[in-house]
């Protein structure tokens, strides 16, 4: 009996743990779905206490701490910051157990880009340069992968629209900032983004802000229209919206 017993128990020990992360990684896309990111992150973490070499539950992690970190950003920048690097982290640690995830390479981009926003110009642009590395080895794995399409939108944008100052600071530690970015590129990634989703709102008030700095105004307000009509489908849409009505205000009758 007690063979028998021990082997029925050991089973359970060696079954236990991927089910328990299997349901707390179904549990915590559930509560991300209601927009919930402080309960998913809980699930997320249980699954990758339960699970520690799943790749899934760690890039989910980091997804969990980019959102939250976003939502502290105009409150509370130290907290804000701190999940940041807890979400890199994570990312990185899903990067090492699964080299091939695009999902993984995509948040250490989010994450890192995060991060960026905090530092000065020199530290800004080297961190730059991996979030578009990141990004493009996202793409390398998953070509139709929206969100990195986004990422080098966002890139792209900003590279192609740093101040002066910034340019001239790139010029004297780097002899010039990345070379090859361009509003028009943005546009371009941005346009990408929306034809592997469309459904996200975010995707069309990036690419209307891209094509209302190119002066294509007229497309620019079909684009904001698009992102006030779509239904949310994620946490942070009201904000987008709410821009979208305002740069849509903006640019009301310029030609």
């Amino acid at each position: 009996m007690m063979p028998a017993v021990l082997a029925v128990a050991l089973g359970v020990a060696l079954v236990a743990p991927p089910l328990a992360a299997a349901s707390a990684l179904g549990k915590g896309d559930e509560a991300y779905a209601r927009f919930d990111n402080e309960a998913a992150l809980r699930l997320y973490e249980s699954a990758a206490a339960a699970a520690p070499e799943d790749a899934e539950a760690w890039w989910r992690v980091a997804r969990a701490h980019s959102d939250i970190g976003s939502a502290l950003e105009a409150t509370d920048e130290d907290a804000a910051r701190e999940h940041y690097r807890r979400g890199e982290d994570a990312a990185r640690r899903a990067v090492a157990l699964d080299p091939d995830s695009a999902n993984a390479h995509f948040f250490v981009a989010v994450c890192v880009g995060r991060l960026a926003l905090f530092e000065g110009g020199k530290t800004k642009i080297r961190l730059s340069q991996e979030v578009k590395a990141e990004a493009e080895r996202a793409l390398e794995l998953d070509p139709t992968h929206d969100g990195a399409w986004h990422v080098l939108g966002r890139w792209n944008y900003g590279i192609a629209t740093l101040s002066w100052i910034l340019k001239a600071f790139a010029r004297v530690i780097y002899g010039g900032v990345p070379p090859g970015a361009s509003v028009e590129k943005a546009a371009e990634m941005f346009e990408k983004a929306i034809e592997y989703d469309p459904k996200r709102p975010m995707h069309h008030l990036e690419y209307a802000r891209a094509l209302a700095r190119l002066g294509r105004y007229e497309e620019a307000r079909a684009e904001l229209q698009k992102c006030l009509d779509l239904p949310r489908v994620q946490w942070d849409d009201p904000a987008h919206k709410a821009e979208a009505a305002g740069m849509l205000r903006e640019i009301r009758g310029k030609r």
